[in-house]
């Protein structure tokens, strides 16, 4: 009987999304499983159904720590 090392696993990847502001990281959600351009922001939304909209700059990914960073952007001016 042959035994099988590898076996098919789903794992979830979820992220932990954080805004960095004055050089410090605020930490905007968890659980993140979503993230979706919108125009000017980001859709996030998380494994409860969750949802926020963001607006910066992605800074960096970390898919091995499961963080996601975002930058502030400016408001765009109103006319």
């Amino acid at each position: 009987m042959a035994i099988s090392f590898f076996q098919e696993v789903e794992t979830m990847c979820e992220a932990t999304v954080y805004l960095v502001k004055e050089d410090r990281e605020e930490e905007i959600m968890r659980d993140v499983v979503l993230v979706q351009p919108e125009g000017d922001l980001f859709l996030l939304a998380n494994l409860l159904g969750e949802q926020k909209l963001v607006r910066g700059n992605i800074k960096r990914i970390d898919f091995l720590k499961h963080t996601l960073l975002f930058e502030e952007a400016e408001a765009p001016a109103s006319p």
